[in-house]
């Protein structure tokens, strides 16, 4: 590889690393380096792609919004679901040409195969820069069978087989709020930041070894089963599981679903709302016409009774699979949202109301 060429690859792995591109959501299929950042949450105003961190890209607070693409979709996906064609970022150009003129670009014959096509494929530098990092774990470098799941929420449980109550989380989507720690000392990382030990899961304890539960849990007395609880303990758990060959088909299961679900390590909790999640939603609900995508109710006339909800409970992703506009009733009945939403007693009867002049039936959304 060209010395030139070798630096044009360095300035995009740093393009990686400067942009913080493991917090960036991907779309499509992203191979290593080779990808472009774009801003899809305005159809009206999409703006251009970025393919080094300007000052446009630098200068955003927040990039939880932004999108990394492959180079070879040609199309830029926006957050109502269309496509559209979007011009390279000028400002990259410029830090480009002034950098490589010999290797220079132009933004109107700008053609992405042929620019990443100039770098070349070197092996020994992308080894390790890929940057789908969570798929590149390699498992095998945890101590054998020592981590946990739990959904960092506080007053939340650890998970340390596949329950029934992950289980039923995997079928709904909602494994994606949850995050594996490999962390035996029981503290968990939740979302604000801070650590709490967190119980056991009652239902890990039933299930365990074939339904006998973890210290015969599932036979016990209520008041053994609190004392079994209260003194569970994780080193000791996994020093037992370590004296077993093979693995325990419970925790076998967990390896599976971490492989399956790309869940997240808990070192990478990222759950907060964009900053710019008000214009996000209001945008998105506007898009959808302010109509129920459950009971079908319009709400364009009572646009405050229409919300956005998280499908799978990550509030970081705000793509167009995961973001869904729903009434505050069915939105209250969402999976988890039934202790920590609340439906206003104003907004009840006027729900009534619409769907009744609609004609929804209550039967068919209660």
């Amino acid at each position: 590889m060209d010395v030139q060429f070798e630096e044009i690859f360095s300035d995009l792995v740093n393009f990686r690393k400067e942009i913080g591109a493991e917090l960036v959501h991907v779309d499509y299929e992203v191979e290593p380096v080779r990808f472009l950042l774009y801003n899809p949450s305005n159809p009206n105003k999409p703006g251009k792609f970025h393919f080094l961190a300007c000052g446009s890209v630098k200068n955003r607070a927040n990039l939880a919004t932004w999108r990394r693409i492959s180079y070879s979709n040609g199309k830029f996906r926006l957050l109502n679901g269309s496509e559209k064609e979007l011009e390279p970022c000028k400002n990259c150009i410029r830090i480009w040409n002034n950098k490589f003129p010999s290797n220079g670009v132009k933004k109107k014959r700008f053609n992405i195969d042929k620019f990443f096509g100039q770098c070349g494929y070197n092996p020994d530098i992308w080894d390790g820069i890929n940057i789908q990092d969570i798929q590149e774990i390699d498992y095998d470098t945890f101590r054998a069978d020592c981590f946990l799941l739990y959904r960092p929420v506080g007053g939340a449980v650890f998970h340390f087989m596949k329950c029934k109550e992950v289980r039923a989380d995997e079928k709904i989507g909602w494994i994606k709020s949850y995050r594996f720690t490999d962390d035996l000392s029981g503290g968990f990382k939740l979302f604000d930041g801070s650590k709490q030990k967190l119980p056991p899961c009652e239902c890990c304890l039933a299930e365990w070894d074939n339904g006998n539960g973890w210290e015969n849990y599932s036979s016990a007395d209520d008041t053994t089963k609190k004392t079994i609880k209260d003194n569970f303990n994780i080193e000791t758990f996994f020093d037992h599981c370590s004296e077993k060959e093979p693995r325990p088909a419970e925790l076998s299961e967990l390896y599976k679903l971490m492989d399956d679900n790309i869940v997240w390590l808990g070192a990478d909790i990222d759950n907060d709302y964009p900053r710019n999640w008000s214009d996000i939603s209001n945008m998105y609900r506007a898009a959808k016409r302010y109509r129920c995508g459950q009971c079908g109710v319009d709400l364009s006339e009572h646009k405050d009774l229409a919300v956005t909800h998280h499908v799978n409970g990550v509030h970081s992703d705000v793509s167009a699979e995961n973001i869904k506009v729903l009434c505050v009733w069915c939105h209250s009945k969402q999976p988890h949202h039934e202790k920590t939403v609340r439906i206003n007693r104003d907004q009840y009867p006027l729900l009534r109301r619409l769907w009744r002049e609609q004609g929804i039936r209550f039967e068919d959304v209660s």
